[in-house]
């Protein structure tokens, strides 16, 4: 009697773990890419520096340029053992009320792939805190703990926009809305 109940339940497993597979590999809806412009950009970086000098007045950066900025920034490589069939595709945004979308995509074997995170920011006193607080493997929801081998490239992401992410984080106020960043660069009243 307990023969076939595990067979059944060794068959739901493997269901259950093909669909999860069959689910992680179908990337994600992608935010509309940037069109690409033979125009030079704004210098994202130049004007978050000259707005954290001037302190003058509140901006507004909208998810459009935050992606063409990255499709112009970002380039990534892929180790040696993968290099052939891998290639890094860039990063893209989704700016949502009090949370950012990051996506990572890659092609693999002309395939695209997709992985995201979702990022919150907060501030208590002088330090900002970036808050991973959940993601995707393509449309697979998962909880932050199952993102793990995300962090080694989240890592590197967050080296290669490195004074990016310090010019931003000068700003007195950083608040995520929709479609756009709302920087505040002015000091608090006293």
């Amino acid at each position: 009697m307990t023969r076939p109940l595990l067979q059944t339940l060794r068959l739901l497993l493997i269901s259950a773990l093909a669909g999860a597979a069959w689910v992680a590999h179908r990337p994600a809806e992608l935010p509309v890419a940037p069109p690409i412009s033979t125009v030079k950009a704004d210098d994202l970086l130049d004007l978050l520096r000259q707005t954290a000098i001037k302190r003058a007045a509140v901006m507004e950066i909208s998810e459009a340029e935050v992606n063409r900025h990255l499709a112009t920034t970002l380039t990534g490589k892929v180790g040696k053992m993968l290099g052939e069939w891998t290639a890094f595709d860039g990063a893209r945004i989704d700016l949502e009320p009090d949370r950012a979308r990051l996506f990572l995509v890659w092609k693999l074997k002309g395939f695209t792939r997709t992985a995201s995170v979702d990022l919150a920011i907060s501030r208590d006193a002088d330090n900002f805190h970036v808050e991973l607080l959940r993601g995707a493997y393509g449309h697979l929801d998962l909880p932050r703990g199952m993102m793990r081998p995300l962090y080694p490239s989240l890592r590197a992401l967050a080296e290669a926009l490195d004074p990016e992410i310090r010019a931003l984080f000068q700003m007195t106020k950083v608040t995520i809305a929709k479609d756009k960043l709302v920087l505040d660069p002015r000091f608090p009243p006293a």
